[in-house]
């Protein structure tokens, strides 16, 4: 199956080349810099996807639902995305600021926490769902439609772990004006 979606060429044009990946990031987040990417011709093939080390998102898009910034808790907005991530398909590592909670509609995920602190809830079962369970770091979960994430300040890595599209409802409460994520390879290298 292709690594990418079909209509990924109707997507606007890449940043002039003097943008750094990290700025793109600041201003696009995740979905953004991953339709950019796409854009831009960079679409490595599943296999080479799979063999390298990819240092962008690969076959991602991301819809940014709505936002807003709660009286109860100045500084912070809370937002919802819709994340979709194609067959093959992948965030390597990267961070987000705040907390999150990451809910599975569809297809196989797979995720692996890399730092901060993660607790899984598992899809209900007659109407009542499982008890959440601490995440061990460093170690891949599958995810599956109903399953969901509650996690703070998270490092992690992403990818679609199935043959169908994955699609996750992310709401998130970060702080204003920073990304809602950053690579982690962008991470150690200042803005220019």
């Amino acid at each position: 199956m292709n690594a990418t979606r079909p209509d990924a060429d109707a997507i606007t044009p890449a940043p002039p080349a003097d943008v750094s990946r990290r700025e793109v990031a600041v201003r696009f987040g995740a979905g953004g810099l991953a339709a950019l990417l796409l854009a831009a011709g960079q679409r490595p093939s599943l296999r080479a996807a799979q063999d390298a080390s990819p240092t962008g998102p690969v076959g991602v898009t991301g819809e940014l639902l709505g936002v807003g910034q709660p009286t109860t808790t100045p500084g912070m907005e809370l937002s919802l995305r819709r994340i979709t991530l194609a067959p093959g398909g992948l965030i390597p590592p990267h961070s987000h600021p705040g907390a999150l909670v990451i809910y599975v509609e569809s297809g196989t995920w797979g995720h692996t926490a890399l730092g901060g602190t993660a607790q899984l809830t598992r899809a209900s079962v007659g109407g009542t769902p499982a008890a959440a369970e601490e995440v061990a770091m460093g170690t891949e979960m599958i995810l599956t439609a109903g399953d969901a994430l509650y996690v703070e300040d998270p490092q992690d890595e992403v990818r679609n772990a199935g043959e169908d599209d994955v699609v996750l409802w992310v709401a998130g409460l970060t702080p204003v004006g920073e990304p809602f994520t950053m690579l982690m390879d962008d991470m150690a290298t200042p803005a220019p």
